[in-house]
């Protein structure tokens, strides 16, 4: 215990210190307990990114070709670079091989903002007069990425963005080792008081299962059976007042 408090910042262990103050728990007993919630969560993030990503892929080589990726008139240039970042850091230039192999070493190159980015509506082009809209709606969602996701039904399109975005947010938060028990800061989403909207853990991780509901309705009950989630959130060793879960 004391070697790991060692090697944490005063400034991240004092909030622990401060949940535990009174009870003869060590914040350091919080502070792990607050990294296997993280990790529950995350283990179900995988799951879901992997079934997500395929969909999508499958769709847009469906109705675009397996090179989709090189559309220019289908793309912005926000997204074409996410795609070229991608190529450069999967060395894809120098892979010989069948373009749906390599279109499926892409797809798994490519972060989850991609995914999220391309579930937008879509950007101008260009400066005026001659700027023009790459509108997603259209060309991907309508022709192609509504069939990834067969069953969310109403508002389609901007519910999957939403729950999409507020995931990416989850995602974030772990993939930066910043733990979740404190609750989950949307992006771009404000209280009236200017103050980030925070999801609580069972929040997100539910948006987290209606995504993935979205894609595949069995692969959201397969989730819910086998998550770890609920079960980290009983063992919090002090009053779980003190979080928001």
């Amino acid at each position: 215990m004391h070697r790991l408090r060692a090697t944490i910042p005063e400034a991240r262990i004092a909030r622990y210190d401060a949940a535990c103050a009174g009870t003869g728990v060590d914040g350091i007993e919080v502070y792990r307990w607050a990294s296997s919630v993280a990790l529950a969560v995350f283990d179900d993030l995988a799951t879901l990114e992997v079934a997500m990503r395929s969909a999508m892929a499958r769709e847009l080589a469906a109705a675009h070709g397996v090179t989709w990726f090189r559309r220019t008139d289908l793309l912005d240039d926000d997204t074409l670079k996410l795609i070229a970042d991608a190529w450069r850091v999967g060395r894809l230039q120098a892979l010989a091989a069948d373009p749906k192999v390599i279109h499926g070493k892409l797809v798994a190159t490519l972060m989850f903002g991609f995914w999220v980015k391309i579930l937008g509506r879509g950007t101008y082009q260009g400066q005026r007069p001659t700027r023009q809209r790459r509108i997603y709606d259209t060309t991907l969602w309508k022709a192609a990425l509504r069939h990834a996701f067969p069953n969310v039904g109403d508002l389609d399109r901007a519910r999957v963005e939403t729950a999409a975005r507020r995931v990416q947010s989850l995602r974030n938060r772990i993939a930066h080792h910043e733990h979740i028990v404190w609750g989950v800061p949307l992006a771009g989403e404000r209280n009236p008081d200017g103050s980030s909207v925070r999801l609580s853990v069972s929040d997100a991780h539910d948006t987290l299962v209606d995504l993935a509901g979205y894609v595949d309705t069995d692969l959201a009950a397969w989730i819910r059976q086998h998550s770890a989630v609920p079960a980290r959130l009983t063992q919090c060793p002090v009053d779980a007042g003190n979080f928001l879960l």
